[in-house]
């Protein structure tokens, strides 16, 4: 039966925008009758909150949404392909159980590796009781999946080191929509004005902040060129990163600007506006996710300044494309030598901002991205 003939659902606690509505876009084209269903909505989740409102999000994430895609599974007619997302990480699981009959097809689409994300960041203790229980969870899903979908080539590999033989896997990359940024192909900089970095999204436990911390502490470093640093984020590390950047602010070659999360229209220009994305991960890191945000950033043109593991997926796709830089988390000296680089040498700058476009709208816009899920859902199994 192909692809065409069938309801494909996306399921999700939280509302994804940009990507998700850009590949439910591309594939509805396509003749794929394709929807996301979450309980949810991003604006919801992004309001300001209490900490009885906290808990509550907690409650409908945890506990109100699993029920509710149980009951919508257990009460299916139409023959469905259910992709479900590891937020909630046991919701794929849940759906595995409750969409009964061989018509349904549930997919596991893994965003992140549990138990291994929560020890990672120092939530949960390795061999404790949690991470036993998060782990049969995980190996469970594995086995009673349609497909297991991962977003990497190295997070794929860590996987099966991990659990063993991970039966029916596919690799298929987040990716970016592009559409709002296909016109807007990078050009030279006006040399008057600084390199704008912008790091936009979540800053978690996941991501790395004490490389950046240990550069913004530094009084000495003498920069080669100017540079205007903007943070559009939320998350734990976010205040930690402010409160370390006074001495650095006070610099003349560096602007520093700390903001909220972006709105649609906002975002989009800050995108087109910025020239080097910067993208973090703590060591550990590469093994359980990889950053959405780049995506989003190669699209839009932006050279990715990435401070990870060099075994990460990431890295790897910076050294595909040429697109950027890597630094290892904690080597401050070579963050400091890379951002030299971007602002000493315009030409190179341009060049690996023209390779991340070309690679963003070719390899990782919605457009490509609903071309390898149509093979998954028509039964074959898409290149990486």
């Amino acid at each position: 039966m192909t692809s065409s003939c069938l309801r494909v659902e996306f399921w999700t606690s939280t509302e994804y925008l940009a990507f998700m509505s850009g590949l439910m876009r591309e594939l509805q084209k396509d003749g794929v009758d394709a929807v996301q269903l979450f309980h949810v909505s991003y604006s919801d989740y992004r309001i300001p909150r209490s900490s009885f409102s906290r808990l509550w999000l907690r409650i409908r994430m945890y506990g109100v949404y699993p029920l509710v895609l149980a009951w919508h599974c257990l009460f299916l007619r139409r023959p469905t392909v259910l992709i479900v997302c590891t937020n909630t990480f046991y919701a794929p699981l849940v759906a595995s159980l409750t969409a009964l009959g061989r018509r349904h097809r549930v997919i596991h689409l893994v965003y992140d590796l549990y138990p291994d994300v929560l020890v990672n960041a120092g939530s949960l203790k390795d061999n404790s009781i949690g991470a036993g229980i998060l782990d049969w969870v995980t190996r469970l899903t594995f086995r009673r999946s349609s497909n297991n979908v991962f977003l990497g080539e190295r997070l794929l590999t860590h996987a099966q080191n991990r659990f063993g033989n991970i039966p029916n896997v596919a690799i298929i990359p987040v990716g970016a929509d592009g559409a709002a940024f296909s016109a807007h192909p990078p050009a030279i900089r006006n040399p008057a004005e600084p390199v704008k970095i912008l790091y936009c999204g979540n800053m978690g436990r996941m991501h790395d902040v004490q490389t950046l911390c240990e550069l913004f502490k530094d009084e000495i470093w003498q920069p080669a060129g100017r540079m205007q640093f903007q943070f559009h984020a939320n998350g734990v590390g976010f205040k930690t990163l402010q409160n370390q950047s006074t001495a650095f602010n006070a610099r003349a070659e560096v602007g520093l600007h700390f903001g909220s999360v972006l709105t649609d229209v906002e975002w989009v220009n800050k995108m087109i506006e910025a020239d080097v994305a910067l993208v973090t991960m703590i060591p550990g890191a590469e093994t359980v996710v990889m950053p959405s945000k780049t995506y989003s950033a190669l699209v839009a043109g932006q050279a990715i300044l990435a401070v990870c593991m060099p075994d990460s997926d990431l890295a790897a796709l910076i050294k595909k494309h040429n697109c950027g830089w890597v630094v290892t988390p904690g080597d401050a000296p070579g963050l400091k030598r890379a951002l030299n680089e971007i602002c000493s040498n315009p030409d190179l700058l341009l060049e690996r901002r023209k390779n991340a476009f070309k690679a963003g709208q070719r390899c990782y816009d919605v457009k490509a991205v609903s071309r390898k899920w149509k093979l998954l859902l028509n039964g074959e199994t898409p290149q990486s």
